[in-house]
């Protein structure tokens, strides 16, 4: 096949089973949506460049190595969003949904969707990649931060995903001035030895270095100043009135005095859950926190946010290994039982909820059948051997049944082991 016609490197196609679990993950993140007070939100892949630009930051990783960005016929910059967060706060701007009609304060949106970053691919990271977003716009006490990470922990228990949840404290505007006059003195007596990203950084970001997934800048950042020990009064307050809160609802977390996240809007509360599934360098599989002025630069308010996203594409990665099939049932029979054989799986499909699969295979003789049936690895195989009964044979624990009368009543009660 011709390279025109393979999948762009680092998109993929989707299929059945990895389709199942994704419906599977959104289908539970809409369950939680409703029971938080959540509302759905679609805003376009496509955005004028500048909402990223303003937004992520000029310095970050996003903007100036992994955005897909061109120009329309006329001319306008226009980019494939590589996030959530900024989109769904321009809607909100320019959809005025702040204090509006059917929308409260705080206003609660979530959203599913693709994302598209230049990064480098590889297991549970791709250049097309789904996302789940959860933010809340117009409140600044730290129980939303707690409502958030508890909301997203709940998400990845009902999916039964262990993870450990990781939190740490930007603090306020007067705790990051007050650490960056700590950090640049440090950062610099050690510029040498840091990335040439890194390097670039000291003056444009510098807490953007701890953010660093480079071995070398790794090493030098364990010995860096602490952020916690540079929170103003304020700023320590909240953090443990977060940490209080999770503790009393038995959600266990560590700290990481080093975790900054990756975009530059952050402050106060930040937060990822991590699995070792994915190895080293792609065990976040959740993250994120408050923020603040993303809709003020939209020319809103200046009003607090905060939310998570949820990398999809590595929740299925991880998901992979379980059994989310249904089980599948296949009905052999004679040749003078095919009318019979026929109209009982009808019946059992008519009235099935996506638990099985019924298979059944025409003009094929009994023998075949039921090396089909085995071949396909069936979970059951119906016999119809005479008008007034069937056999059903469940080839997991070797059990067999045999039902008179039947109806699809009583084969449904010893498909589902009752």
């Amino acid at each position: 096949m011709t390279k025109e016609f393979i999948n762009v490197r680092g998109m993929r196609d989707l299929f059945d089973k990895d389709l199942k679990i994704k419906y599977l993950i959104e289908n539970t993140a809409r369950e939680l949506a409703t029971s938080y007070g959540y509302q759905e939100i679609s805003t376009p892949i496509i955005e004028y460049t500048s909402v990223f630009n303003k937004t992520l930051g000029e310095s970050s990783d996003v903007v100036l190595k992994e955005m897909y960005t061109f120009e329309d016929e006329k001319g306008r910059s226009l980019t494939l969003r590589p996030e959530a967060t900024a989109g769904i706060a321009r809607a909100v701007v320019s959809n005025g949904l702040l204090g509006s009609g059917e929308y409260r304060i705080p206003l609660k949106l979530f959203l599913f969707g693709p994302m598209f970053r230049y990064e480098r691919p590889q297991k549970g990271r791709y250049r097309q990649f789904n996302q789940v977003n959860f933010e809340t716009f117009g409140n600044s006490i730290p129980e939303f931060d707690f409502e958030l990470i508890s909301l997203a922990y709940n998400f990845l228990k009902k999916l039964n995903l262990p993870t450990n949840l990781v939190l740490n404290s930007l603090g306020d505007l007067e705790s990051r001035t007050n650490y960056k006059k700590e950090l640049l003195p440090f950062l610099n007596k050690n510029k040498d030895n840091l990335s040439e990203d890194s390097k670039k950084r000291i003056n444009t970001n510098p807490l953007r270095i701890l953010d660093s997934k480079n071995k070398i800048d790794i090493e030098i950042i364990r010995n860096a100043p602490k952020m916690n020990n540079y929170l103003s009064q304020k700023s320590m307050d909240y953090y443990e009135t977060v940490k209080k809160l999770l503790v009393d609802n038995n959600i266990q977390f560590k700290e990481d005095k080093n975790l900054v996240r990756g975009l530059d809007y952050y402050k106060e509360t930040v937060f990822e859950f991590k699995t070792d599934k994915l190895g080293n360098q792609q065990d976040t599989i959740l993250g994120g926190g408050r923020y603040s002025g993303l809709i003020k630069m939209f020319g809103g308010d200046n009003i607090d946010g905060v939310g998570w996203a949820g990398g999809v594409d590595r929740l299925i990665e991880i998901y992979n290994d379980k059994k989310l099939d249904p089980k599948i049932i296949t009905t052999v029979f004679d040749d003078e039982y095919d009318q019979e054989a026929y109209r009982l799986v009808n019946l059992l499909r008519s009235t099935n909820s996506n638990q099985y699969i019924f298979e059944i295979y025409y003009d094929v003789k009994k023998d075949k059948q039921v090396k089909r049936a085995n071949k396909i690895k069936s979970d059951f195989i119906i016999y119809i051997e005479n008008k007034d009964e069937v056999k059903i044979y469940n080839k997991k624990n070797n059990n067999k049944s045999t039902i008179s009368d039947y109806t699809t009543n009583k084969i449904f009660k010893i498909l589902n082991g009752n």
